[in-house]
């Protein structure tokens, strides 16, 4: 009798418990830029100073397994990768190299120090 009792309740309570979320049609969906990981030589043809159609300095450097970009003499910021040409920051900005001796940066302006408007695209030349 205890089981059939226990049974019965234990049914209703898992009944019930859909209903207390029929009303949350939300759906999360986690991600973000999926990143990358590079060999130790793939980023030495980038680690150089370009010069944007600006006039500013965009200078790339790496240290250890860690990539970065700094404009002019401002705050370094790490970048990621997310192929073996393209780079993004946790800002948003976006880098894609060309060759070794031109790099398009699009949403150039969430760099600190930049001379634009955040959504604005720039090419460097080495």
């Amino acid at each position: 009798m205890k089981t059939t009792l226990f049974g019965v309740v234990a049914a209703l309570a898992f009944a019930a418990l859909p209903a207390a979320h029929a009303d949350d049609t939300s759906v999360q969906i986690k991600g973000g830029v999926s990143r990358m990981h590079l060999l130790q030589g793939d980023f030495a043809a980038y680690r150089n100073a370009y010069q944007l159609t600006n006039g500013q300095v965009l200078t790339f450097s790496q240290r250890m397994s860690r990539y970065y970009a700094q404009l002019d003499d401002g705050q370094r910021m790490e970048i990621f990768p997310i192929a073996p040409d393209k780079f993004v920051t946790s800002a948003g900005t976006r880098f894609e190299f060309r060759d070794a001796d031109n790099v398009g940066v699009a949403n150039f302006g969430r760099l600190p120090m930049a001379k634009a408007v955040s959504e604005t695209i720039v090419v460097a030349h080495r």
